[in-house]
């Protein structure tokens, strides 16, 4: 009994040590075991990876399919006859004219010297690089900041500790999050930087000290300089840390406060100063003609309106990933740089949506629309499988991509809104009663400004800086963002009286449910497959007297073709219009109407086109998975019996089975795009089983 005693006796008084601690070992174990907890997984290339890899001395050990799948080995440059030249020489920078400077390449040139004198230890060769430790500096991060965040909360209640725990590990350490420190992205570092200001943040609010704001600094740091984006936003934060001089009196302490934020000020703007004009100048050109301009009804005035001369509206819709031939005219010349980019600046980008905040705002909706995956869906998790997604871990990013509710622009311009107004209700009644608040109040309300700010911030910061060009990819932080305001919504509903706990939980409840909610459609049988009669949804009444129907259920699931993309040689093709109506009767064959469609091609195959100019550039939201499909290169055919075509989707509800759709990725030959379980258009190797929902146009009876 007495040992029972001691042993409570000091968990009791130990306890503000321990929970940090198993919190923070949790986050590191799971983090790892999203990783490598089977086969490894991580984040494909999308072009981004050559510029940081050809500035850290590294290359592919195997470049293949490295824009679909997961690479996690690579080689890297070692030079030198000593240990002391070798060491100099993996912390050096290859010297390139276009290279820009990050603190994210202090992380991998870390990682590289772990690599190699782990290499040393196993006899590997030297030059061998694995991502797994760049990885592993990321988790070590992140589980850093895990423990600040769980000691802050050491000493409240029990609830309120199982509560942030249990968000901590469901939300911040989901797959969505986690696989992309298997990758040279920004964004890892981008991520565990923003959560470590927020865990040194608590930290200082709760006993603040110098060495607290240096470490809060050096985080801001290496936030700003993960994607060079962040810099306004890192230099607003600067502005509202002056607050910390208010925490603790003594002249030592405010000097210290005050010299930190000048030297992380005068560092942040030096990233900035650090920008390769060609950074600046694709985003520009991309924030005007797939931004402004895209879909413009008036694009002559909209540049007019820029100040740039209105023959260079031909290049509307048109973004700086395209074939060179693609552009009606050459936009490396000379010419086309003094007319546009030595005339448009982002702060004439943003005047002009503040001229036509309605356009801003249509803008806005679409990237909130993009924003419903955590990371983007074209992106390979996998190392033998094209650009599938894994289901690892992935509770929370199914709940966001399924709910509907954390893209939603309606829900998502309230929650905003809401946070503003609280944050200027606040900065109100502060202000008014400054005099007898307590000191630490003035350092809460600048926080709740830093989240109000960031949320609006990274919510226009992608439509300015970059169109919609790449939409999905460029809201992880703004999806970070709004996560962080989730999760303090739920610990305020943890923190509330158990009425009011009730109340909200059941509120969340019933949005979840209407959300999630469709009624059935009417169904009509037609046609027999093994055996069974089909049912099929009515899409379309046609004013000839045929209905489209389209199967309301995949009938089975096949490859689309052993190789290529292309919908009329499609082994999917010619099995719909075969072995599928073996079973039809004469009567319902003779009842089937041939339907002419619109085959979209992919680049590959653009020299069959009879039609449009470009390559399709995907999305990946229903309603707009069409979007400039009716200029991309396409061509006719008459089709029997089909799939689901790109522009139907848009009418079609959420559905809970993958299926084809006849749309190409627009890329390459062998990508196919089909509707995920999740009611998303994704794509995936055409090689790669999916379900069938064939379509048809008969007469009506």
């Amino acid at each position: 009994m007495t040992l029972m005693k001691k042993l409570s006796g000091a968990l009791l008084k130990y306890k503000n040590i321990i929970y940090p601690i198993i919190g923070a070992a949790a986050v590191f174990a799971l983090c790892f075991i999203v990783l490598y907890g089977g086969e490894n997984v991580g984040i494909s290339d999308n072009g981004d990876f050559r510029r940081v890899l050809l500035v850290n001395n590294l290359e592919y050990k195997d470049d293949t399919d490295k824009y679909y799948l997961f690479k996690e080995d690579y080689t890297m440059k070692v030079e030198g006859d000593t240990l002391a030249q070798k060491l100099a020489f993996l912390w050096s920078e290859n010297e390139e004219e276009d290279i820009y400077s990050s603190p994210q390449f202090f992380i991998i040139k870390l990682s590289k010297t772990l690599n190699f004198f782990a290499n040393i230890i196993t006899s590997k060769p030297e030059t061998d690089y694995n991502i797994i430790w760049l990885a592993l500096i990321y988790i070590l991060m992140l589980s850093v900041a895990a423990w600040g965040i769980f000691s802050f909360f050491a000493d409240a209640k029990p609830s309120l500790q199982i509560a942030v725990a249990v968000i901590f590990l469901l939300v911040f350490c989901d797959a969505g999050y986690i696989l992309y420190f298997n990758s040279f992205y920004g964004e890892p570092l981008q991520y565990v930087a923003l959560m470590m200001l927020i865990s040194v943040g608590l930290l200082i609010y709760k006993r603040p000290s110098i060495p607290k704001i240096i470490c809060f600094f050096i985080s801001l740091y290496f936030f700003a300089g993960s994607k060079l984006s962040n810099i306004p936003y890192s230099l607003i934060i600067c502005v509202f840390s002056l607050t910390f001089i208010f925490l603790k009196k003594g002249k030592a302490f405010k000097i210290g406060a005050l010299v930190s934020l000048v030297a992380a000020a005068v560092c942040i703007v030096g990233l900035y100063s650090s920008i390769p004009w060609w950074m600046n100048s694709d985003t520009t050109y991309q924030s005007v003609f797939f931004g402004i301009l895209k879909e413009s009804d008036t694009p002559e005035e909209d540049l007019k309106a820029l100040g740039v001369d209105e023959k260079y509206a031909v290049l509307m819709n048109t973004n700086s990933y395209m074939e060179e031939d693609e552009y009606p005219i050459d936009i490396k010349s000379e010419q086309f740089k003094a007319d546009f980019y030595d005339k448009v600046s982002k702060s004439d980008i943003l005047m002009f949506y503040l001229s036509h905040p309605s356009r801003f705002v249509k803008k806005l909706n679409i990237a909130i629309s993009n924003s419903a995956y955590i990371r983007p869906p074209y992106l390979g998790n996998s190392s033998t499988e094209l650009t599938e997604i894994t289901g690892r871990y992935s509770l929370w990013s199914n709940v966001r991509a399924y709910s509907g509710i954390l893209y939603n622009p309606i829900v998502i311009f309230a929650l905003f809104i809401l946070t503003a107004a609280y944050a200027v209700f606040a900065d109100v009644i502060y202000l008014k009663h400054r005099k007898r608040a307590p000191v630490k109040n003035v350092y809460a309300i600048a926080g709740v400004n830093i989240l109000a700010l960031g949320l609006w911030i990274n919510l226009m910061l992608p439509i300015l800086g970059n169109g919609e060009a790449d939409i999905a990819k460029h809201m992880f932080l703004f999806s970070n963002f709004v996560d962080i305001l989730f999760a303090i919504l739920l610990l305020a509903v943890v923190r509330a009286k158990p009425k009011t706990g009730i109340a909200s939980a059941l509120a969340a409840a019933l949005a979840i449910f209407f959300c999630c909610f469709t009624l059935p459609k009417k169904t009509v049988e037609f046609g027999t497959y093994n055996g069974e009669p089909i049912k099929w949804e009515i899409y379309e009444n046609l004013s000839d007297g045929t209905q489209i129907l389209i199967a309301a259920d995949s009938i089975t699931e096949m490859p689309f073709d052993d190789g290529e993309n292309l919908w009329e040689y499609s082994d999917l093709r010619q099995w719909l219009n075969s072995d599928f109506l073996a079973e039809f009767s004469e009567e319902e064959l003779s009842s089937i109407v041939t339907t002419e469609n619109s085959n979209i091609l992919a680049v590959d195959y653009k020299d069959l086109a009879s039609d449009g100019g470009h390559t399709h550039y995907w999305y990946f939201t229903r309603d707009m998975a069409d979007n400039l499909s009716d200029t991309a290169y396409r061509y006719y055919n008459e089709d029997y019996v089909y799939i689901p075509t790109i522009d139907m989707l848009k009418n079609l509800d959420g559905y809970s089975d993958d299926y084809w759709v006849m749309c190409p990725y627009g890329n390459n030959g062998f990508m196919e795009r089909y509707v995920n379980n999740d009611g998303f258009v994704l794509h995936t190797d055409v090689q790669n089983e999916k379900g069938v929902r064939p379509v048809i146009r008969r007469k009506a009876n």
